[in-house]
């Protein structure tokens, strides 16, 4: 049996599978990010969004996000392919992380401590920049993932020593050697 068979409770491992459904579910969402960019790549942008968003949702051109978002979408069209190799980059990181935890193997959790962890520092960046709730549920959520992770490698590093059933009078007697053995076996007899 293999280490990461036995090594993981039941609880345990329903918060690997949560942790590995959250995973899967950001690979889902890069990959659908990848091809809507690749899609992208022979339209205007600036024109497909006035047609697909700002007409249909009767959004004032004029405002100020309205106006902000065309800039960024005119500024970002001759880099949609690189932008969706890159969500596609993610999502197979994602998906690796994902399917990793899933079948639980500790690779996986080192994977994702890494990743995750070295993203750590520009969310918080982020936080901190501007507080939003969803920038501090993504945080908290992360932190607690790593946390989580990390005790759990920490644990499998320095595995508890687990107590075998003996007997204690075995415990207590020294080896035999097979001279003391063969002398028990000769039984005198009484006159």
């Amino acid at each position: 049996m293999s280490a990461s068979e036995n090594r993981v409770a039941p609880w345990e491992d329903f918060v690997l599978r949560l942790i590995a459904c959250w995973k899967l579910l950001h690979a889902a969402f890069f990959t659908a990010v990848g091809f809507g960019l690749l899609h992208l790549r022979h339209h205007d942008v600036v024109e497909f969004l006035n047609t697909n968003v700002i007409i249909p949702y009767h959004l004032n051109p004029e405002d100020r996000f309205v106006d902000w978002v065309l800039g960024k979408a005119a500024v970002l069209a001759p880099h949609l392919v690189l932008l969706g190799w890159a969500a596609f980059f993610y999502a197979a990181l994602f998906a690796a992380e994902g399917i990793g935890l899933y079948l639980r193997r500790s690779w996986a959790e080192y994977l994702v401590v890494i990743v995750t962890g070295s993203l750590l520092p520009l969310e918080i960046y982020e936080l901190w920049v501007k507080v939003a709730w969803w920038k501090f549920a993504a945080v908290t959520g992360n932190l607690l993932i790593v946390a989580y992770l990390v005790h759990r490698l920490l644990l499998d590093a320095h595995p508890r020593a687990q107590a075998q059933p003996s007997d204690d009078k075995d415990a207590e007697q020294p080896p035999r050697s097979p001279a003391s053995s063969r002398s028990e076996a000769v039984v005198t007899k009484v006159p």
